[in-house]
């Protein structure tokens, strides 16, 4: 049980102090570089690059401009009244027939 309880208490100390423990490339130019020979990397690519630690500290991630024009949404723009649905629940062309084939209303 202790020593499952200080890796807990370690991992809790790494997870709190922060630490940067990837070895991950900090500059995505030198990887260029490196790929390409040497050779520099085009601006239209460098502007695609971000430095995420620059813009972290200095962006205010609040978006201060919100969208104020009405949103007008008709779910209901096919309204029947309870007149039209009583004369649609009804088909007048319908004729009930046997099963025979003959028709109760043509009676002989």
């Amino acid at each position: 049980m202790k020593p499952i309880f200080a890796l807990f208490v370690v991992l809790s100390l790494l997870l709190v102090a922060n630490i940067n423990l990837s070895h991950a490339r900090k500059d995505l130019g030198d990887y260029w570089k490196k790929m390409m020979n040497d050779e520099p990397m085009p601006e239209a690519i460098k502007d695609l690059i971000q430095d995420q630690q620059v813009q972290d500290a200095t962006a205010d991630h609040f978006i201060r401009y919100f969208d104020m024009k009405p949103n007008i949404i008709l779910y209901h723009t096919h309204v029947v009244s309870k007149k039209q649905q009583q004369q649609k629940a009804f088909d007048h062309k319908f004729k009930p027939v046997s099963r025979n084939g003959k028709s109760w209303l043509n009676k002989p």
